[in-house]
């Protein structure tokens, strides 16, 4: 008999999600361990419980450590120079934790840490890519010497792996040319919360205010914010999810022996021994990806993937090769109309178009596996946008797809942490779940494929059968001919052309990078 998780919630958006882990904290009577790749103790609270003891997290994990409740909170480091912003934000929310610490009355029970996965880009590499490097720390230089002096001193507190690649010259900033910085090419990707080695919180969704929606997306289109999280009471796989927190660093480092956790997936690269000639880490754990695979070749009626990217040439290949050993199955992928930076930011570095270029190519392969079994959406909201950039789609601004589900007919459900591209299979530190109760399966896709449809849909519309497929089409291209504010709902037809359109082919550059 399959196994069901217990007391299992699915939370869509922070407005689900966030309260629940604010709730699930609360009851914390000895121990909270986290581990995130975006945590902001600034982040406003919601829960009422939550809200009778403060404005933000601040506020909560104070009161915990007041109550005497230990809390283990581990945070991803950045590289300084390509992801700078994430650098000092992280290292701004550790200053933030260890003074939270210190205002307790039991400033023992707080550990924070910012966790810099070991692996790094070898010497040969670093040579070819030292020009490029030392002009983003010169770009790094030329932003931090726009502030006035006390905010760049305050800035640089929080930047501490950028420190030791600049010096003051007469109070400008300047990049060491002498040296060959350290670069790091994996990142701790996981958003994972254990309350008393027995409530698990797990999913895509970090925390902070940016992440923070709601299903009706009626924020701006830059802080749109689609998410998806579980929370059970599991407590086998509750400590295996701590085991992993605690192991996570001497495991990735060669330190400690590679030991998946029982009942969980993961994705966990380690720091190579000699990797002086190597760009990437060594691939040790590919549990999520293992076991997309298994689920995509059982698949018979309906594959249902809602996700930041499909880019993995890995996966594209096994769906194809599905479409053609199961004539009757149907495949719908939900993905943001165009990538964050691109659509909000309007980065058009070569990641970036070398990323969509690699999404371009797999969802060919798939269009010419799949033919009319295929429905590729993206959502917008029902108000009208007259951008002609990325940030609208069909004349409506774009809703930021974040979630990272995959659901396999009536059988099988995957809930984690990891995008579906190279670099969240095999590189990044992933983790996840999987629901395999029927009735929790048919629950899960409920909750997640509503989200996009019309409030008259029936359960015809998302349940797991070909025909689903051809419905969700007929409905995306409906909206598509209709004016914003008259839609039914928020599906569209992803644009597959802007993609090709924007994307570049980099041959020498591994699928992992992006």
């Amino acid at each position: 008999m399959t196994e069901r998780l217990n007391d299992l919630q699915v939370l869509v958006t922070a407005r689900e999600a966030y309260p629940v882990f604010e709730e699930a904290v609360l009851a914390a009577t000895e121990r909270v361990d986290m581990g995130f790749r975006i945590f902001d103790p600034r982040t406003p609270l919601y829960s009422d419980a939550a809200r009778a003891l403060g404005e933000t997290w601040v506020d909560l994990l104070l009161h915990k450590l007041n109550q005497g409740v230990k809390i283990r909170i581990k945070l991803t480091d950045f590289d300084p120079v390509v992801r700078g912003e994430l650098h000092q934000k992280n290292w701004k929310s550790l200053r933030i934790l260890k003074g939270i610490g210190e205002m307790a009355d039991n400033p023992e029970l707080m550990q924070a840490h910012v966790l810099a996965h070991p692996a790094r880009v070898g010497w040969g590499p670093r040579t070819v890519l030292w020009p490029k490097v030392i002009g983003k720390i010169a770009e790094s230089c030329q932003r931090l010497n726009a502030l006035t002096p006390d905010y760049r001193k305050d800035a640089l507190k929080s930047m501490p792996r950028l420190r030791g690649m600049v010096a003051d010259r007469e109070g400008e900033l300047e990049p060491l040319q002498a040296q060959f910085p350290s670069m790091m090419p994996v990142t701790h990707h996981q958003k994972v919360a254990v309350m008393d080695d027995h409530v698990l919180y797990i999913g895509g969704l970090d925390l902070d205010q940016r992440r923070y929606d709601t299903k009706a997306h009626r924020l701006r289109p830059s802080q749109t914010w689609h998410d998806v999280q579980l929370i059970m009471r599991d407590p086998a796989r509750a400590k295996a999810a701590r085991r992993h927190l605690d192991r996570l660093q001497g495991e990735c480092a060669g330190e400690l022996e590679i030991d998946p956790p029982n009942g969980l997936l993961r994705t966990l690269s380690m720091r190579r021994p000699r990797e002086s000639l190597f760009l990437s880490p060594s691939v040790e754990d590919t549990g999520i990806l293992q076991r997309h695979l298994e689920c995509i070749s059982r698949a018979e009626k309906l594959i249902y993937l809602e996700n930041q990217f499909l880019r993995d040439p890995v996966i594209t290949a096994a769906l194809v090769d599905r479409a053609r050993k199961a004539p009757d199955l149907g495949l719908i992928v939900v993905l943001p109309a165009a990538p964050q930076e691109v659509a909000f930011e309007g980065d058009e570095g070569v990641d970036q178009k070398y990323g969509e270029h690699l999404q371009a190519d797999c969802l060919d392969q798939l269009a010419a596996a799949f033919d009319t079994r295929l429905f590729v959406g993206a959502p917008a909201q029902k108000v009208e946008s007259d951008s002609k950039n990325r940030d609208a789609l069909c004349g409506a601004p774009i809703i930021f797809i974040h979630s990272k589900v995959s659901i396999f007919d009536e059988a099988h459900a995957l809930v984690t942490s990891a995008n579906l591209n190279g670099r969240s299979m095999r590189w990044d530190t992933e983790l996840g779940i999987e629901v395999a109760d029927p009735e929790q399966v048919a629950h899960l896709r409920q909750r997640v494929m509503r989200v996009w449809l019309p409030s008259d849909a029936g359960a015809n519309d998302i349940a797991a059968r070909p025909e689903t497929v051809k419905r969700w089409r007929d409905i995306a291209f409906e909206n598509k001919a209709t004016a914003p504010r008259s839609r039914r709902s928020f599906l569209l037809p992803y644009d597959h052309a802007a993609a090709k359109a924007f994307g570049k082919a980099l041959p020498a550059v591994p699928v992992e990078m992006v």
